[in-house]
């Protein structure tokens, strides 16, 4: 033996078996990103972000507006698994929320009281502008 051989050597046929392994692998990876790449994919992962960011946005609102038992505290993105192929905008983002302590009853009553207030006011405008 020489300085150079790093090991065994390779049969044909292990060899070949190799290469068909490889080729395997490169063949469903390419088939994995041309299912990626079409078109009606790539709308319904953009709509469903899209949907996702909306319904995070409103339950974030719904939250404020009426003291909801959650609150976001901090997000962050998520490392992909290695080998894995992302698109751009395909990042995962994970958010920590924590319990909020409910309003108290003197806050609720003062809200309502304004919603109300703002309500009769608009509905006197608009009656007063109507017989004008």
């Amino acid at each position: 033996m020489t300085g150079s051989d790093t090991g065994p050597r390779q049969t044909p046929a292990e060899l070949e078996a190799e290469i068909n392994e490889e080729q395997r692998r490169l063949a469903e990876t390419i088939d994995r990103l041309l299912e990626e790449a079409r078109p009606a994919n790539i709308a319904r992962r953009r709509l469903e972000q899209a949907r996702d960011h909306g319904t995070r946005l409103v339950e974030e609102a719904r939250a404020l507006v009426i003291g909801g038992n959650a609150v976001r505290v901090e997000s962050h993105l998520v490392e992909p698994e290695e080998g894995s192929v992302l698109l751009k905008g395909d990042e995962e983002v994970v958010s920590t929320y924590q319990s909020r302590r409910r309003l108290p009853p003197e806050v609720i009553a003062l809200a309502v009281g304004l919603g109300m207030a703002v309500t009769v006011g608009v509905v006197a405008w608009a009656v007063r502008r109507r017989r004008s």
